[in-house]
């Protein structure tokens, strides 16, 4: 689904997709996809739709933000409160019900969907949309009678089917641990390089199982692989930083950047921040190779970076601690 002036339209991209689901044994009628359904992103409601038994037919609407944006894998930008599209002509045919739904706004903007129920689930896409421009299935869920769409968004966070606004506990104990042996008076680095590897791949993991939901899961796992030993690590860092970002994380991107400059620095190509500093077996301290004239002091300060005069000052600082 693309979305167009906060128009919900019609595109190979849907987000709404239709899930083959086996009919039921009986005759589907429209009793049975009465009811109140929600399309949620995790515990908030993007989407409601109300079906109520009126006669043998149906009466309903459809209710949604009045204005939201999607790139096609989420949804952003949800404000202007509330819109209500009224939802009729309905009809069940081969145990699908077929409706339309009327903007709020536009009484001649009517789109046609179409509906199949399995259990608690319904599953929803355009009426006459082919086929093989069915992409991931978009589910709705049976909810409760007053459920209503969320008011709550934050703004510039992108919100996804499986989000969630609670902290995964494991992750925050990793990179705690993460945190603290580098804090410790006397640092043994074999020791804390062996621990890094395996809290690596205890975030993998939670990667992998799909565990970590908010935009501080995120900026944790990502200072995580920042202390990895390999490109692919601080690639990955930053790729973490950008999802935390986009969770509205604001603070994960000076993580980004730093990220981004010591993925740089491994591939042997030059950092653009600033934000990297190596010391040799002469305790004498560099930023080179780092190229000056890419980016401004003010992208820098944009991304929580310092001034290429405060990192020198921090340069002079590390030079003249090394040599005590």
């Amino acid at each position: 689904m693309r979305i167009k002036n906060n128009v919900l339209v019609r595109t190979a991209g849907c987000l709404i997709a239709l899930l083959a689901v086996p009919v039921a044994a009986h005759a589907a009628e429209t009793k049975d996809f009465a009811g109140t359904w929600a399309r949620r992103l995790g515990e908030r409601n993007l989407f409601v739709l109300r079906l109520v038994q009126d006669g043998e037919s149906l009466r309903g609407s459809w209710e949604r933000p009045a204005k939201f944006s999607s790139d096609g894998n989420g949804f952003a930008n949800m404000r202007g409160g509330v819109r209500k599209d009224k939802v009729s002509q309905f009809r069940v045919v081969d145990g699908a019900l077929h409706f339309t739904v009327q903007n709020a706004n536009d009484p001649k903007d009517v789109d046609a969907y179409v509906m199949r129920v399995d259990g608690a689930r319904a599953m929803v896409m355009f009426d006459d949309l082919p086929a093989d421009d069915v992409e991931e299935p978009d589910v709705f869920e049976r909810v409760e009678v007053g459920a209503t769409v969320a008011l709550d968004w934050e703004p510039n966070r992108l919100y996804t089917a499986h989000d969630s606004d609670v902290p995964n506990t494991e992750m925050e104990a990793i990179y705690k641990e993460d945190q603290r042996v580098r804090t410790a008076g006397k640092i043994d680095w074999e020791m804390v390089n062996k621990a890094d590897a395996e809290r690596r791949e205890q975030t993998r993991r939670l990667l992998a199982i799909g565990s970590l939901h908010t935009g501080k899961d995120f900026e944790e796992a990502a200072f995580v692989f920042q202390h990895g030993d390999s490109a692919g690590d601080y690639l990955l860092a930053h790729t973490l930083a950008m999802v935390a970002v986009s969770k509205g994380d604001a603070t994960a991107v000076w993580i980004a950047a730093a990220t981004l400059d010591r993925y740089l620095w491994k591939v042997g190509q030059k950092q653009v921040l600033g934000t990297q500093y190596s010391g040799d077996a002469k305790h004498e301290f560099t930023q080179e190779p780092y190229d000056r004239e890419l980016v401004s002091d003010a992208l820098r300060e944009q991304l929580g970076v310092p001034s290429q005069a405060s990192q020198l000052m921090q340069l002079k600082a590390y030079q003249s601690q090394s040599q005590r």
